[in-house]
């Protein structure tokens, strides 16, 4: 077994204090967490290729996504390790951005976030568990005990660097007890608001399309590939908006054409399909861009706009809404990236929830959307993130006593937040939208595609219409009040 001699000043390693980084901040979403590191490398396809022929220094690359909200926090704890061996010149930390390095990320078969792999210290790369992604002294420690195991050292004393059980000020969260009253931010249930979050909902949908369904995969087949097409079966029976519905189940036809779908075909394929569906959508360009989100500044905070949207419509016929739950599922299960995330969702929504939810489908979308607002503020209250909505939004959701708010059943009104929930995100035929108006060169883009296909544009073209006709008998528009929407 090789060994490493690995040089490190051993007052420079009792001199040196997490502390240090104390400072260091997270980045917001929409882009790559390191590009300022001055000891985190941010690797393409070039620098990682040449990192794998670097064989006399041991790499430790951090695969991420920048909206994975774990990814986001463990960052700073990233740069701490990097920091701890900056010094260290056979010890090097990376990190790939798996949004913009999909090859890598494929190759690497990373199919979920933060992945960490140490690579050099055997013959083939070691992932480290995920349960030690966590804090900096858990990563310098499994670093360290990896090297030891493989007979190798890097001259680092961790004990020195971390003393047991501390208490920075860096590690600890924010003061904020959940169910603390919180301010109205906007008028959530606004024409603005509303648009903004069917924009947001619709960005999600393509971010799943184009990079959940192929993470870690080049070919959609199999399992994944039969969870692909529930997904949009779900959306095309349950999206805000019937002319929304009508391009979801266009895909939904090409979906089938194949059972097994290369990346490359794909992509092409629907790139046809969203200029199809932009110019069908309701408002139009409705599906242009994943990277059009407007209220949201999160993939997560997209994810539960697009779940609550889901599930206080009335589904298509053919569906009940426990159906609607189980694609839920389906899709945090194969193509949600945040592992912390996914795991406790699965955990939280066992296949039996599905059975339970069931029973009352014959109700409407009543207990699914309790069901979803009741995970959403089960997150929240992991996060220290307020309960939505507040007392102050809706006082009637909550029982009339002077305790702060909670998740105990007997402090909630059923009855009174569903209401609210729909309300808030039940737009169907509530949005006074932009002029909608389906053009010749709409219909060329679909020569492509099947017949169906042509069925459900024409069949959305006298939705919108009668959409269009409608509005004009709205006498109008009562005025709206502020709610709040933390989440």
């Amino acid at each position: 077994m090789k060994s490493l001699l690995l040089a490190a000043s051993t007052a420079l390693v009792a001199s040196w204090s997490p502390a240090l980084t104390s400072a260091i901040r997270m980045r917001p979403d929409g882009g790559p967490l390191f590009a300022s590191s001055k000891t985190v490398k941010s690797l393409d396809v070039y620098s990682f290729d040449a990192m794998l022929k670097d064989t006399q220094t041991v790499w430790l690359v951090d695969f991420y996504s920048p909206w994975c909200p774990h990814c986001r926090q463990f960052a700073p704890q990233w740069e701490e390790v990097a920091n701890v061996y900056a010094d260290v010149k056979t010890v090097q930390l990376g990190a790939v951005d798996c949004t913009e390095q999909n090859e890598i990320c494929d190759r690497e078969d990373v199919h979920s976030y933060p992945g960490v792999k140490v690579y050099h210290v055997t013959e083939e790369a070691i992932v480290m568990p995920h349960a030690r992604h966590v804090y900096a002294r858990h990563v310098a420690k499994w670093l360290e005990e990896t090297l030891q195991e493989n007979n190798m050292q890097s001259g680092i004393d961790i004990d020195k660097i971390y003393t047991k059980n501390p208490m920075r000020d860096d590690l600890k969260k924010k003061e904020f007890k959940f169910g603390d009253p919180v301010e109205p931010l906007h008028d959530d249930r606004s024409t603005d608001i509303q648009l903004k979050r069917l924009k947001d909902a619709a960005a999600t949908t393509l971010l799943t399309f184009e990079d959940g369904f192929f993470m870690g995969m080049t070919v959609l087949e199999g399992e994944r590939y039969e969870a692909a097409v529930t997904w949009v079966r779900a959306l095309a029976a349950s999206f805000p908006m019937e002319e929304n519905r009508a391009a979801f189940a266009v895909l939904v036809d090409e979906m089938k054409q194949q059972d097994r779908w290369k990346q490359a075909e794909w992509k092409e394929m629907l790139e046809k399909w969203k200029a199809t569906a932009s110019a069908m959508s309701n408002p139009q360009k409705l599906f242009a861009s994943k990277d059009d989100l407007e209220l949201c500044t999160t993939y997560t905070c997209g994810l539960w706009t697009l779940f609550h949207s889901l599930t206080v419509n009335n589904v298509k016929t053919g569906w009940k809404p426990s159906e609607i739950m189980a694609a839920i599922r389906l899709v945090v299960k194969h193509f949600f990236g945040c592992e912390e995330c996914r795991r406790h969702f699965l955990k939280a929504n066992p296949e039996s929830i599905i059975d339970k939810l069931a029973v009352r489908d014959d109700d409407g979308p009543h207990a699914v959307a309790f069901w979803i607002w009741t995970m959403h503020n089960t997150v929240n209250k992991v996060l220290r993130k307020p309960m939505w909505p507040t007392r102050l939004s809706c006082p009637n959701c909550y029982a009339a006593n002077d305790q702060a708010l909670s998740l105990d059943p007997a402090q909630l009104n059923e009855e009174d937040i569903v209401a609210y929930i729909r309300k808030v995100y039940k737009i169907e035929g509530s949005l006074k939208l932009e002029q909608h108006t389906v053009s010749a060169t709409s219909w060329i883009s679909v020569g492509s595609f099947t017949s169906m296909a042509g069925v459900a544009l024409l069949f959305a073209t006298f939705a919108m219409l009668f959409q269009q006709h409608k509005h004009r008998l709205v006498s109008g528009v009562k005025s709206l009040k502020a709610r709040d929407h933390i989440a």
